[in-house]
């Protein structure tokens, strides 16, 4: 038995189910072996989830389940059954299933506070019977059992990982030692949800114990919080510099503006967009690379990922989103390419064939750019437009979402087409800020402003858009 200074958590399933790859999420590191293959991991092995003022919250990666099924047919028909399993040397080579099912029994009989039992939920609640079997396993040794979800497939809406929850908390509810269902993908969890985690964690644990865990839980919480802040930070400095980035052009003579000798104003235009265009993608893959970097994660942003991430991303062929496509080609490209633009009756929309160089349809570089990307400003420099920069925002905040999403046990970092509802909750989040967002932009576009304040409010506004966008994606973590 551990000490009341020490919780420990026993990671048990049936075997190839993913223990190994949600202790890597979880722990922020590279432990064990992950193979495709049952019985990869042969010994309980022990890692620390974190440590604070003397308390340690412990997790335990054992050897998966095997032949439940006969497993406790045998246990069913003697006395004091689980005693003569745990007291027999079995041989892991000529049985091994029984012989993994022995060490993961012996360490949650000797060292568990709580079980996290991990299911595969892709599989059908009746295919798995084997769950069923294990859990009754589990409840002869008297530990609570906290079941999480895994390989859930990509993060859907809340109320379908509440109903999928339910499902399986009906499913098992006539065992007494299930305290409680969660999602917890290793692939795909949220840190918020780690914070779900915990306080289901403190329902269930002995009082004497309550003390140190909740030390730790704050400990936990602190840490994700750090990493939520420093995201947010490196977010808004990206933000800031595209809000104050501006080229220098000349200014617009008289017979220009009566429409005569426009292509020397035009090719200027043009050349000041892709600079612009330049510096953001610049920005914006940097900022990639440290938020993974931040999360703990291996790899980097491949060229090009955020061009075909902002394809993905903004579904709605709108105005200013095609043109934020075109300023995060310009560099990912290599082509320093011209907007992506259809001509349609009725108007202006984005959405056909790359034009590089040129605008074709009778519409000049000067008009597109002045109706739909940059503005002049009084310093006589041309920069993002304040649609323009919503769009960016909105761009930050999904990346930041699909970093803070991805398990480490996935290995290198890869981007992955966004949830349709990220989009649609991101989206919200940033319409019902317009107008602080349009304020700041403001503030940005004044010659005398001081570049620290405009960081501050950025970083501000940014913090609690962020704090927003997880709540309505978590509403129960938030709670």
């Amino acid at each position: 038995m551990t000490s009341d200074s020490t919780i420990t958590l026993s990671l048990i399933s049936h075997t190839n189910t993913g223990k190994t790859t949600l202790a890597r999420t979880l722990l922020r590191r590279d432990v064990g072996e992950v193979r495709d293959a049952p019985h990869v991991t042969v010994f309980n092995e022990a890692y620390c989830l974190i440590e604070s003022c003397g308390s340690m919250l412990m997790l335990w990666d054992t050897p998966g389940f095997g032949d439940s099924g006969r497993l406790l047919k045998r246990l069913q028909s003697m006395e004091r059954a689980v005693w003569w399993f745990l007291t027999q040397i079995w041989d892991r080579i000529t049985d091994r299933p029984l012989w993994f099912a022995q060490q993961a029994m012996k360490n949650v009989r000797e060292d568990a506070d709580v079980v996290l039992y991990l299911v595969n939920a892709s599989e059908s609640l009746v295919g798995g019977s084997f769950v069923e079997a294990e859990i009754e396993i589990l409840g002869w040794l008297g530990k609570p059992v906290l079941v999480l979800l895994n390989q859930t497939g990509a993060p859907r809406p809340a109320e379908e990982e509440a109903a999928e929850e339910a499902q399986w908390r009906a499913h098992l509810e006539r065992f007494p030692v299930v305290r409680t269902v969660l999602n917890m993908d290793a692939f795909s969890r949220c840190w918020v949800q780690e914070g779900e985690l915990m306080e289901k964690i403190a329902a269930v644990l002995p009082e004497q114990k309550l003390t140190s865990f909740n030390i730790l839980k704050a400990a936990w919480a602190l840490r994700n919080e750090d990493v939520f802040l420093k995201a947010m930070h490196l977010l808004s400095h990206q933000l800031t510099a595209s809000a104050l980035d501006g080229v220098p052009v000349k200014k617009e003579s008289l017979i220009q503006k009566l429409g005569f000798n426009r292509g020397p104003l035009e090719t200027e235009w043009k050349e000041a967009r892709q600079k612009l265009s330049e510096s953001l993608a610049g920005r914006a893959e940097q900022t990639m690379n440290r938020l993974i970097e931040l999360h703990g994660l291996e790899g980097r942003e491949e060229r090009g990922e955020m061009l075909r991430a902002a394809r993905q991303d903004f579904t709605e062929p709108q105005q200013v989103e095609a043109a934020l496509w075109g300023a995060l080609s310009a560099v990912a490209s290599g082509a320093l390419a011209g907007l992506v633009v259809d001509l349609k009756a009725g108007g202006l929309t984005f959405g056909g064939g790359a034009i590089l160089g040129g605008i074709g349809g009778g519409l000049g570089a000067y008009a597109l750019i002045t109706t739909y990307n940059l503005v002049r400003g009084d310093d006589n420099k041309l920069h993002w437009s304040r649609e323009h920069l919503r769009e960016q925002v909105k761009l930050a905040l999904l990346s930041y979402l699909a970093v803070a999403h991805f398990g480490r046990g996935r290995g290198s970092w890869k981007r992955d087409p966004r949830p349709e509802h990220w989009q649609r909750e991101v989206s919200a989040v940033v319409e019902a800020h317009n107008s602080s967002l349009d304020s700041i932009w403001k503030k940005a576009s004044h010659l005398q402003s001081d570049v620290t304040s405009v960081n501050e409010d950025v970083e501000t506004i940014m913090r609690q858009m962020g704090r927003e966008t997880l709540a309505s994606l978590y509403p129960e973590a938030a709670a």
